[in-house]
């Protein structure tokens, strides 16, 4: 029997419902838009690009602190630092060497080195405080007198090289110079009184341990004047006490009418009667 015409319909209406109709898909919450994905990775960059900035900002930063911190180390800081550093290089070097070599070698040659590494750091802090600024040094000032040769023209002692001492050969020449010209007034009432003010101010700008020093070498030449002048004073009384002697003896003898008159002649010419 032929499908009725409510049959078709109903396979018609299956067939509409049946085709697939595209449906919007929602974004979930946790997905992003490109772009939002590209602003965040450029936003990435520019971190790391700020990052790095700033550590190599903190690195310059302890440099320059470690350097500053070197610098205001003492000397004898920096040599007893270099020193320890050598002494641990050493001892790893000395694990590293054969065991072959006697305690004997082993000394001299870490003497040897000890000593070539002080040399060394020595000339390096020579060397620069020869570099620092001329200005620190104190300049000697000027003494100015008149030529006595020349009316009007004056001379600046301190700019003459005696004046200008450096070297113990230097010294020694100014040494030369002036003793003679200050102890030729040594005899003078005033002497004894300017030369402790005299001394007091060339010394003034000593350590205390370098005056003490001074200080001992006048104490010891003290003591070698004080013996002198004893030993002195001691052949003194003996000469006054043996010439006393002789005169008792001399006068015993005339009052015993032994006395020599026969060397009244001795000694005298015929003008010392004239």
């Amino acid at each position: 029997m032929p499908p009725s015409k409510w049959d078709d319909e109903s396979e018609e209406s299956s067939e509409e419902e049946s085709v697939d109709v595209p449906v919007a898909r929602r974004k979930f919450a946790d997905e992003e838009d490109s772009d939002d994905v590209a602003d965040n990775w450029e936003e990435e960059e520019d971190s790391e690009v700020e990052r790095e900035k700033a550590a190599k900002a903190a690195a310059a930063k302890a440099k320059a602190d470690a350097e500053a911190a070197v610098n205001k180390k003492s000397k004898a800081q920096r040599i007893e630092e270099h020193r320890e550093a050598n002494r641990r290089k050493r001892a790893e070097e000395e694990g590293e060497e054969s065991s072959d070599e006697d305690e004997a070698t082993r000394r001299a040659r870490l003497r040897q080195s000890e000593q070539d590494s002080d040399l060394k750091h020595a000339q390096d802090l020579f060397a620069e405080a020869a570099l620092e600024p001329k200005s620190r040094a104190k300049p000697n000032k000027a003494v100015i007198i008149e030529d006595k040769a020349n009316p009007g023209q004056t001379i600046d002692l301190s700019q003459l090289p005696l004046f200008k001492p450096a070297t113990k050969t230097q010294f020694d020449a100014l040494s030369a110079t002036l003793v003679p010209l200050l102890t030729a007034a040594s005899s003078k009432p005033h002497y004894a009184l300017w030369l402790p003010t005299f001394v007091k101010q060339i010394a003034a700008e000593l350590p205390s341990a370098e005056i003490k020093k001074a200080a001992s070498a006048l104490t010891a030449l003290s003591n070698e004047k004080m013996k002198e002048e004893k030993a002195q004073e001691k052949g003194g009384k003996k000469s006054k006490a043996a010439k006393t002697k002789s005169s008792l003896a001399a006068t015993r003898d005339m009052g015993r009418g032994i006395a020599d008159t026969t060397s009244y002649d001795d000694g005298l010419g015929d003008d010392d009667f004239m």
